[in-house]
């Protein structure tokens, strides 16, 4: 249980230095982009806990909810950040989805990692579902947000433009 805690506090301390880092001048929009992350993750992951797909034996709330506070609403939101704030914008496609593909694997090993060497996941099945869902939480986390930030002729909007992420 004392692994599981440790891997916890170094997930909380990870996510608020990189939150940290994403500068002033970002504040809003990381806060948006949190917000909508969290959202999205919250509503999937009791889906997909409800469908016994995975399930988490080690978490901060055990009464309150069946998921882990710090992976939805801590660590993977920051994820989308850096998502967000990496994307290839002028790139070619086949960029774009490279970068779709690179941070669902990341996700991907980082989560059986986490269900390997501890108890704060566990796996009904194949994780490969996590390959579907994540760049489709991550696609519409992304349309949801410039549909946010998008500029009108002539304003700028509070410093969110995609020009200045």
């Amino acid at each position: 249980m004392a692994k599981e805690q440790s891997v916890l506090l170094l997930m909380w301390i990870a996510s608020v230095l990189l939150l940290c880092m994403t500068g002033r001048r970002r504040v809003r929009a990381t806060v948006l982009l949190v917000l909508l992350f969290q959202t999205m993750t919250w509503l999937l992951s009791l889906v997909l806990t409800n469908l016994s797909l995975f399930e988490f034996p080690v978490r901060e709330l055990p009464k309150a909810t069946a998921i882990n506070f710090t992976f939805e609403f801590i660590l993977f939101p920051t994820f989308a950040v850096w998502f967000q704030y990496t994307y290839p914008v002028r790139k070619s496609k086949a960029r774009q989805l490279g970068h779709y593909a690179l941070y669902a694997t990341i996700f991907v090993v980082f989560y059986n990692l986490m269900a390997h060497f501890t108890s704060l996941v566990k796996f009904h099945g194949s994780p490969f579902w996590l390959y579907l869902t994540l760049p489709a939480n991550l696609y519409i986390n992304r349309q949801v947000f410039l549909w946010f930030v998008r500029e009108e002729p002539g304003k700028s909007v509070a410093g969110l433009s995609e020009k200045r992420l």
